[in-house]
Formats: C-alpha cells, structure tokens, sequence
C-alpha cells in the first residue's frame, strides 16, 4: 500500500520536475550531474539516519502496509520521500523563477557553437 502511494507521489514529482526544466528552458544535460549527485547524497542520508532512528526505537512502521523490501532496517518506501524531494525542489523553484530569471539560466545552459557572430 505505501508502496504503490509512493509511486504516485514518484510520478507526480517527476511531472513536476518536467514541467520545471521545460518552463525555464533548461537543459537537461547541465542540471543531470547536480542532482544525480544531490539524489545520491539525499538516499545515503536517508538509509544513515532511518536505520539510526529505527534501531533506537524511535518509531516503526506496521509491516502489513510495507513491501517487505527494505536497506537495512529501513523500509523502502522511506526512500521515496528522499527522491520526491530531490525532484519536486527544483522543479518549483524552476516553475515560480520570474522569467527574466529563467530567460537568463537558458541563455547560460546553451552550448557555445564557437562561431563568432556575423555582422
């Protein structure tokens, strides 16, 4: 049950990351590296401080509504509000940019062809 809600959370933050980068006509090229790296970092942080949480005590999930997969002790749908975030953060920011901004990031992300401009 947690998993396949966390999938249509999944989805509809992907949709939202989309519509972020084609809004402020950004490549995808120039922001894939920043955020494989932060998604990495994200997911790394999430199993550390789950697991800490849950061997502590802290709290635990009813295993009835849980895949039964998980990364040590922490389930696997905890990783998915991680990765939500990671995608649904940039894309808002992209979608609220005002468009002087955006106009501006697209005109950096744009490959240089190396020709001088012709008079």
């Amino acid at each position: 049950m947690f998993l396949e809600m966390s999938l249509w959370f999944l989805a509809a933050a992907s949709l939202v990351f989309l519509a972020g980068l084609l809004a402020s006509r950004r490549r995808l090229r120039t922001v894939a590296r920043p955020m494989l790296l932060a998604m990495g970092l994200m997911l790394l942080l999430t199993a550390l401080f789950d697991n800490l949480m849950i061997a502590a005590g802290l709290f635990d999930y009813g295993s009835h509504a849980l895949s039964g997969v998980r990364v040590g002790l922490a389930p696997i749908e905890d990783f998915f509000y991680a990765a939500c975030a990671v995608l649904l953060v940039p894309g808002l920011w992209w979608l609220t940019e005002p468009l002087e901004r955006r106009r501006a990031a697209s005109q950096r992300s744009a490959k240089p062809t190396g020709r001088t401009p012709q008079p």
